[in-house]
């Protein structure tokens, strides 16, 4: 099988299929694009999330806690706590699980969540570190609840710029491919790490219900946005192709639109890879009936962001607006994000 996420159509036939029927607590469970459960707790609710960061090298510590995080962030939800399993490969020394421990308390601090527990273990079953997050966040009832799912006419909005994470691993774990770049490039690049985080969007657009006091089928007040989802493996493209998928619609994305910076640009022509396909932590895609009150409040927050796309019917189709030619294409289901090809 090839390395990465498995494609949409093998997680339904091979995982999906094959999960048993959800209980009543269970608000929303595993779909594909659903990257959180939402649990039904009596006087509150729970969303928690798992992922693992199986490219990440030495950084994996750094990383770990944003992906999972930023997960729940994708409920509108600030995350509460945490747990993190290592494991380590053989070759590892005791000062690198150190340094992946200290790595995942200092963004776990910056970031307010509570690291609660986990697992750690050598094993020859891996050659480099795979670490696997498991976060949750806790919410009143009045909280307002995502749909799940875009809805036909819903504008989609990026926070951000594309490749954060993807060019942040990649001049950490393949700075011997990128040396013709200028050195403080590289550093800037490095300094990407502050930027993986999508809690302050997350944070932001949860808070917003929607101003025309709409509901879910169970009662629940529904937010200025219908569906957020974190951009990981799969880049901008892939998280916007899932989403069309788990909302039953069509989708345009504009790749003109879509914000890159300089560095993004140049790591990613160098490696001959698409920055638009790249592992993206950091951007949040948003789908909202309400962009300029969503791009409002995070303009006030300090938080950039823009338009670059729109759900449309599902005779549509999945399209996207080619960056370089403009001409309109099949947009394609995500499969291994670039960094695997390298």
């Amino acid at each position: 099988m090839k390395i990465g996420k498995l494609t949409n159509e093998q997680l339904s036939a091979l995982v999906l299929s094959r999960l048993p029927a959800l209980s009543s607590s269970t608000v929303v469970g595993s779909d594909i694009g659903a990257d959180c459960a939402w649990i039904d707790l009596g006087n509150q609710m729970m969303v928690i999330s798992s992922d693992p960061v199986t490219a990440g090298g030495m950084e994996s510590g750094t990383l770990t806690v944003h992906v999972s995080c930023n997960d729940i962030a994708a409920c509108g939800v600030k995350p509460t706590g945490i747990l993190i399993d290592i494991i380590a490969p053989p070759s590892c020394s005791e000062e690198d699980i150190s340094k992946i421990v200290e790595d995942a308390s200092r963004e776990a601090k910056n970031i307010g969540v509570d690291i609660v527990g986990g697992h750690t273990e050598v094993s020859e079953s891996v050659n480099t570190f795979v670490v696997i997050s498991t976060a949750f966040g806790l919410v009143s009832k009045d909280h307002p609840v995502p749909l799940g799912r875009a809805v036909e006419g819903d504008s989609l909005i990026v926070t951000k710029t594309c490749g954060i994470e993807g060019s942040y691993i990649a001049v950490t774990e393949h700075a011997d491919k990128l040396t013709s770049l200028p050195s403080e490039l590289l550093e800037n690049v490095r300094s990407y790490v502050s930027r993986i985080s999508v809690v302050p969007e997350g944070v932001v657009t949860g808070s917003l219900f929607s101003s025309t006091g709409r509901k879910n089928d169970r009662g629940y007040g529904l937010g200025a946005a219908n569906l957020l989802h974190d951009v990981t493996e799969g880049g901008i493209l892939g998280a916007a192709y899932e989403m069309a998928h788990i909302s039953g619609l069509g989708i345009t994305v504009d790749e003109t639109l879509i914000p890159i910076t300089e560095e993004t640009q140049k790591i990613c022509s160098i490696l001959d890879i698409n920055p638009f396909r790249l592992i993206s932590s950091g951007s949040m895609l948003i789908a909202s009936p309400e962009p300029e009150r969503i791009l409002s409040a995070l303009g006030e927050a300090g938080i950039d962001a823009c338009v670059i796309g729109k759900f449309t019917s599902a005779g549509d189709g999945y399209k996207r607006i080619d960056k370089i030619t403009g001409s309109v294409t099949e947009l394609t289901p995500p499969e291994a994000d670039e960094l695997y090809g390298m």
